[in-house]
């Protein structure tokens, strides 16, 4: 299986920035229309996968993203976990999972992205929504076992990468902050444990930087298993996905770590909170100012890989 690293570094983007939700065929004629070479596609949970990614669909988007010379980069299904309540730990939906595979497969993907769990599936308010001057707190019951749900995680994704493994896939997860993988050296765990030669990282500067990880140190410390990237900056305090070069991110160190390691492959934009962006709650269809948001991200990111010698198709 390929590691990824036999081609250069080359800008792609994130459908859901251009709308949230489906359909996203627009979105991905506006993503080829700011000559983005590679794209991501995503299914927020299992009923969007059964009802929209349907066979025709998919030989749809397949005929559109060839007509539009894009590259299908990742698909984005998380791998689900359900809880019962009074359970002592919770359970992965490894059928959904596999759909997820198939469809990943049947679109032309070589990379399905996951995130991982919060403990117990519990809902947690997305970081942007938290208070900032005033306790919050997750509620832990008594029956709970902590050891066992992590061992479930740990069997769970050794399952998912030997399913994307036999499926000719790698699976990538992305960090988020209070979820089991919450850094790079929580990704470098689960590795270990499971032991799965497909498993790797979602880089995203976004997620780690307000976790407690330093982007360009979590790009050494996962190293090889970095399979791919969300690009976007933020201030270290909240996951604000800001255009690079608006926030604290040190660029020129971060795409120096990716040179360092070897990485080569899509550079994705993910800039949810642009001016402009489509995201959950807001609006449909991104404004026409997010698409100079992006011109100008790639801009800045080619100036900082100029400055280490690098190109950026």
């Amino acid at each position: 299986m390929s590691n990824g690293r036999d081609a250069g570094w080359f800008f792609g983007a994130t459908a859901w920035s251009f709308s949230w939700d489906p359909p996203y065929e627009q979105a991905l004629r506006r993503i080829a229309r700011l000559g983005l070479r590679g794209c991501e596609l995503i299914a927020w949970s299992d009923d969007i996968l059964r009802d929209y990614y349907t066979p025709d669909r998919i030989a749809a988007f397949r005929r559109l993203m060839d007509g539009e010379g894009l590259r299908l980069t990742n698909f984005f299904f998380s791998l689900p976990f359900r809880f019962t309540p009074g359970a002592a730990t919770s359970r992965a939906d490894l059928e959904s999972f596999r759909r997820g595979l198939d469809t990943a497969v049947a679109l032309g993907a070589k990379l399905l992205t996951s995130t991982s769990p919060y403990p117990f599936a519990r809902a947690v308010a997305p970081l942007m929504r938290r208070p900032t001057a005033q306790e919050w707190t997750i509620g832990v019951e008594p029956q709970q076992d902590w050891q066992a749900e992590y061992e479930g995680v740990v069997v769970a994704f050794r399952e998912a990468a030997s399913l994307a493994d036999d499926a000719g896939l790698r699976l990538a997860i992305e960090p988020h902050p209070f979820r089991w993988v919450s850094c790079a050296q929580a990704l470098m765990r689960l590795v270990e444990r499971t032991g799965a030669p497909a498993l790797g990282l979602n880089f995203d500067p976004s997620h780690l930087f307000p976790g407690g990880d330093m982007p360009h140190y979590a790009v050494h410390v996962a190293g090889n298993r970095v399979f791919h990237t969300h690009l976007s900056d933020n201030d270290g305090a909240t996951n604000a996905h800001w255009r690079p070069g608006r926030g604290k991110v040190d660029w020129v160190a971060t795409l120096g770590a990716l040179a360092a390691i070897g990485y080569a492959g899509p550079l994705s934009l993910e800039l949810e909170d642009a001016p402009g962006a489509s995201h959950r709650g807001g609006l449909t269809e991104a404004d026409p100012v997010f698409d100079e948001e992006m011109r100008r991200a790639a801009e800045f990111l080619r100036a900082a890989a100029a400055s280490i010698g690098r190109d950026i198709a």
